[in-house]
């Protein structure tokens, strides 16, 4: 899900409004500004602490200093700051609005909840508020308060690409596939290079059986991000589904080039393999997931099939032997399976035979 920060704009916005201070904190505020806005957070932090050392009861120094720190990743000392901004500056609705960000970076969203509502009471037409407890509502499983929010931001800014995103994540996330692509669609809309929408609209037509069109969205990340290893191996799985197997191959083996070492890439190239009739390769397949994840079951299971099509009888049996011992109820699933293969092979044997 993606959340929202203030601009730089907005700080320097709050800053004009702010009291005058006593000019040496104000000059070091200033530096700190200038420091932050180049992404130099650390030197931003050491200028905004000269400016509470002048001067204790800068809030917007303190605010300042929270908004380096949480661009650092220390969301700790980011609430430690926005804490002491909201109790010299307690109508400030930003103070609020950013402690609230931090504590649901935090994964304390009952307290995110808490700071967002706080700053809605203050600031009730801002839609960047509305959007980020959307995203803590998400993050909590209240899902249709998530999507009242977004609705919310799109009231404010219908034009608002990213809310019909999160908007699209949380209908997926309920299971409401065919709204959450109707939301895509509108993401796309306004900005056709939302590399995110294409990848989660792919996803959302998979899980539809739409695989043809879920392949054309993960085509479009890939021209964007030639290196996705997930958008090569979910139009890997598209391709399966449509039973093109070797395009399925193709795109799986992409993927391992990626991440070499992901056992799953691996174990459903190794289903591809068996569709094309390719038992070796299949083989080969099936052994690394193994080394990968030596209780694999069904990488056991495959393999024994695997065997028993190239007439090793013998090691089918073990791999049949150890899956069964990893997982009773595969045998009930590859049984039709194995009595198809042996079927097969004996109208095989019996037609070569005089």
């Amino acid at each position: 899900m993606i959340s929202r920060i203030a601009s730089f704009a907005a700080l320097i916005a709050l800053l004009a409004a702010a009291p005058a201070w006593p000019e040496p904190a104000e000059e070091a505020l200033q530096k700190g500004l200038g420091l932050e806005e180049a992404g130099n957070f650390k030197a931003a932090i050491q200028q905004y602490d000269r400016a509470i050392e002048l001067n204790p009861r800068f809030a917007q120094a303190h605010l300042n200093r929270g908004n380096a720190h949480a661009a650092l990743g220390d969301d700790e000392r980011a609430v430690k700051d926005y804490s002491a901004a909201i109790r010299l500056a307690p109508k400030d609705a930003e103070a609020y609005h950013k402690r609230g960000n931090a504590y649901r970076r935090l994964g304390q969203i009952e307290r995110a909840l808490a700071d967002y509502a706080e700053a809605l009471g203050r600031s009730p037409q801002n839609g960047d508020i509305y959007f980020n407890r959307g995203a803590a509502y998400y993050a909590g499983g209240q899902y249709e308060a998530s999507l009242r929010d977004y609705a919310e931001v799109l009231r404010l800014n219908p034009k608002d690409a990213d809310a019909y995103y999160n908007r699209a994540n949380t209908y997926a996330r309920m299971g409401s596939k065919e709204r959450a692509i109707e939301d895509y669609d509108r993401a796309l809309s306004i900005n056709p290079q939302f590399i995110e929408a294409y990848y989660n609209r792919g996803v959302a037509y998979g899980d539809l059986g739409q695989h043809e069109k879920a392949i054309r969205d993960y085509t479009e990340v890939l021209r964007a991000n030639p290196k996705s290893f997930r958008a090569y191996y979910n139009r890997g799985l598209a391709y399966y589904r449509l039973d093109q197997p070797a395009q399925a191959v193709e795109d799986f083996s992409e993927a391992l080039r990626i991440e070499p070492k992901d056992a799953e890439a691996v174990y459903n190239r190794g289903l591809a393999y068996i569709r094309l009739g390719k038992y070796d390769y299949a083989a080969r397949d099936f052994t690394e997931v193994i080394v990968f994840m030596p209780r694999n079951a069904e990488a056991y299971g495959w393999r024994a099939l695997v065997r028993l099509r190239q007439g090793r009888d013998q090691e089918a049996e073990a791999d049949f032997k150890k899956a069964f011992q990893l997982d009773a109820r595969l045998k009930k699933r590859l049984q039709p399976i194995i009595e198809d293969v042996q079927q097969k092979a004996k109208a095989s044997s019996q037609g070569q035979n005089p």
